[in-house]
């Protein structure tokens, strides 16, 4: 039955160059979801049949239709599928929960589809990038390939990063469930107000959904499940799951990408769980870009400006991918090294065998570096500390660092500061820091956020980095430990944003650490679960930072060593 109803829809559809047919697609459940195909030019007495590369989406599928249109053009058939419960489709939408198996469904009857020849590819970036790992749950034999960019991870990168929820959860949840007419999102939508409110008033991080009541369920069931648990791991692929994929992935992502830490977290678990096989044929981008620049990059992000080697021709990436795995064409040159990472500063690109191959590790203990008081002095005391009050009221941050990405501090007691001599010759940060530190604190819990900068003469600060933990998961995501009060203990931060840039002689790097961050949900330092927390729960913290024989405090910096496995440069497709 199905196939004569593709017959009869094949046999209804008027072919011409970059035509674009509403249709259809049935779920197994009865579900409905709506989808633009965008054919090839195909005359009345041809036969012709073409791969197919889908997009499945939360934002409308209107939004693919330049990519439709230009797959179209190179003979792919491009298909910009609705969520279900969105756009057009039918159902109901619940954040992260169907995409495995409605992909599923999706990708086996588009192979069926009268124009295809059996061979679908994914494409998507953000949610979409997600969508397509989710997929790969239940394989569906007739996906060959999949292109995945900055893909969130969730629970682990959005909408919660090492236990700690971003004020966007509820944003973005604004954005994909109000209607048209009603949608919000970002800075200037009304929500900065509203996260203001939440953190100066002190009412609970929970009720910022109390005017907005079709985004409480979802945005509760969040909540209720501030560790990395089942809940969140049974949304994206297993172990089992990793084994099993064969087919050629391309992975994007960028230095400045809020997802970087989803998309990396996805490709080290199949190079961990993957056949070796497999593996080698998941290639690796990693652009200067921010989040949106991994699909459309920028050569300005904010004050930060990247070099013209930076502007791919992402179009041409995504169609030098696809003409290889789904039409067997020659891999261009610049693709068959499986990691290619850009350098900032110096604008080049370079291509190695594995990821993190080319990382000289130099350990630095915070004694050694210099602290900022007031002036910068070798501490003569084995700590630094500074003040959390969250008591204090705030404003709306008149300063962010170069890239817009983190807002700068603006009180000394407010943060502790560190930073490296200055560097006696120009070197490549190339990895990712690791930080080993000794804390103790006043209260039963908080958050630390310790931040990477690039410090160079007479120029702001860059960002380059940044971890974060909250106090009571420093052991595992999965569970709280108590903490105890002023008394000693270590913290991992180990989940640093990969970095590659070229530092200056003369430069430093500065690592700043700290208890708040604007996107971030306040903690007001209460034992208790910090969606629930109101200034009645408030209290000042001392948060001290020891740094002494005792307690060796340390940061590792990744170098780039000079007999590193990197090839140099790669000549990658540049777009405008």
């Amino acid at each position: 039955m199905r196939a004569l109803a593709l017959f009869i829809l094949f046999m209804g559809v008027q072919f011409s160059p970059l035509a674009a047919t509403d249709i259809f697609i049935p779920l197994r459940d009865n579900t409905q979801l709506a989808a633009t195909l965008y054919l090839p030019e195909q005359g009345q007495d041809q036969v012709k049949k073409f791969p197919v590369i889908v997009q499945f989406t939360p934002y409308g599928r209107a939004e693919a239709k330049s990519r439709g249109e230009y797959f179209s053009q190179h003979d792919y058939i491009f298909v910009a599928v609705d969520s279900r419960g969105l756009g057009d489709s039918t159902g109901q939408f619940v954040p992260f929960i169907d995409e495995g198996n409605d992909g599923y469904d999706v990708i086996e009857y588009l192979a069926q589809y009268p124009l295809s020849n059996g061979k679908v590819g994914t494409l998507g970036g953000s949610y979409r990038g997600f969508a397509q790992w989710a997929i790969q749950k239940y394989r569906p034999p007739s996906l060959h390939s999949m292109v995945a960019i900055a893909s969130v991870y969730p629970g682990y990168d959005f909408p919660i990063r090492n236990n700690i929820f971003s004020d966007y959860a509820i944003s973005w949840l604004d954005f994909v469930l109000s209607k048209d007419e009603s949608k919000r999102y970002g800075s200037g939508d009304g929500w900065s107000n509203a996260y203001l409110q939440q953190k100066n008033n002190g009412t609970a991080f929970k009720d910022l959904d109390k005017y907005n009541s079709h985004l409480s369920k979802v945005y509760q069931a969040w909540l209720a499940r501030p560790n990395y648990d089942k809940y969140w791991q049974n949304m994206v692929p297993e172990r089992s799951d990793y084994t099993e994929i064969s087919m050629p992935i391309l992975s994007i992502t960028g230095h400045y990408d809020g997802d970087q830490r989803g998309t990396l977290k996805y490709y080290k678990n199949h190079q961990q769980w993957a056949k070796q096989q497999a593996f080698e044929q998941h290639s690796l981008i990693m652009g200067p870009w921010d989040h949106s620049g991994t699909r459309m990059p920028k050569r300005q992000v904010h004050q930060a400006q990247f070099k013209p080697q930076s502007m791919l021709d992402m179009p041409k990436v995504y169609l030098d991918w696809f003409n290889w795995a789904l039409k067997g064409k020659n891999k261009p040159d610049y693709l068959n090294l499986p990691v290619i990472q850009y350098i900032q500063s110096k604008g080049q690109w370079l291509g190695q065998h594995s990821l993190g191959s080319g990382s000289n590790i130099e350990l630095v203990s915070l004694q050694s570096m210099l602290i900022n008081q007031g002036e910068h002095s070798v501490s003569p005391v084995p700590y630094s500390s500074y003040n959390y009050d969250p008591k204090k009221e705030i404003t709306l941050p008149k300063e962010f660092d170069m890239t817009g990405s983190v807002d700068l501090p603006s009180e000394q007691r407010s943060y502790a500061a560190f930073e490296t001599p200055a560097l006696e010759q120009n070197k490549v940060l190339f990895g990712q820091f690791e930080a080993h530190i000794w804390l103790s604190i006043n209260v039963a819990d908080t958050d630390v956020y310790l931040e990477a900068f690039e410090a160079c003469p007479d120029s702001a600060m860059r960002f380059l980095s940044q971890a974060q933990r909250r106090i009571k998961y420093r052991d595992t995501l999965s569970s709280p430990v108590s903490t105890p009060i002023n008394v000693p203990f270590t913290v991992k931060f180990d989940d640093f944003d990969w970095v590659a840039r070229e530092i200056n002689q003369g430069c430093k790097l500065r690592f700043l650490v700290r208890s708040s961050k604007w996107h971030q949900q306040k903690h007001f330092n209460s034992g208790l679960p910090v969606a629930f927390h109101t200034m009645a729960n408030a209290q000042a913290a001392e948060i001290r930072i020891l740094h002494s024989d005792d307690f060796p405090s340390h940061i590792q910096i990744p170098w780039l060593d000079s007999s590193a496995d990197v090839v140099k440069p790669l000549n990658l497709p540049l777009g405008q």
